[in-house]
């Protein structure tokens, strides 16, 4: 007797993963409600774009401390990053 294996979807084995991230966005917004559709197209992609920013976070933090890139605050008080200039560049920003 032969078992004939489900077909799998692309990206299947992930729910864990993904239930995680629906979980966490509905932890930061207790009362969202929205579509599959919906919840593939922002949900997720806030919760990427959440994880991501706080990992170029902590890569300009590095950079940063290494003196590879320096920091200025512009008039609206964000802070800009730029490459640190070498002691041979005599270009103005």
């Amino acid at each position: 007797m032969k078992h004939s294996k489900k077909p799998r979807v692309s990206g299947a084995g992930n729910e864990d993963a993904v239930g995680r991230k629906i979980l966490d966005y509905l932890k930061h917004n207790p009362s969202a409600e929205d579509t599959l559709e919906g919840i593939a197209q922002w949900w997720l992609l806030e919760q990427e774009i959440r994880i991501e920013r706080a990992r170029v976070k902590a890569a300009l933090k590095w950079l940063v401390e290494r003196s590879l890139l320096i920091l200025r605050r512009g008039v609206d008080g964000r802070t800009r990053y730029r490459l640190k200039p070498t002691s041979g560049d005599n270009s103005s920003a």
